[in-house]
């Protein structure tokens, strides 16, 4: 079977023990177990290097996005926001392969 790329590569969100403690502390209460939590994945722009220096431009959105999943009162979210914060909650992955197993076409929902 022949697969598909698409012209994305991908960043895996995997939260660490500092989200979770962060989450526990939230107005929303207990999160879930650490092995029930869903990993999040973001597509980005198609790349062979540089991947660093661009999350280091781009972080705060996903981290923002990330926050305000769990607690939309931004009052609560953390007031360093930096990319070292970032760092702390998240562990990152980045994967230049993304394979298409689809036959229909992308949809956004935007």
């Amino acid at each position: 079977m022949e697969l598909s790329t698409i012209n994305r590569c991908a960043i895996v969100l995997e939260p660490t023990e500092v989200y979770f403690e962060w989450t526990k502390r939230s107005p929303e209460g207990e999160t879930q177990h650490e092995l029930d939590w869903e990993n999040t994945i973001y597509l980005i722009p198609d790349m062979e290097s540089g991947f660093e220096s661009w999350l280091k431009r781009n972080y705060t959105a996903m981290f923002e996005h990330e926050l305000d999943s769990w607690c939309t009162d931004e009052s609560f979210w953390p007031e360093n926001r930096s990319f070292k914060s970032f760092k702390k909650f998240f562990k990152v992955s980045f994967h230049s392969m993304v394979f298409d197993m689809c036959k229909n076409s992308l949809m956004r929902d935007d």
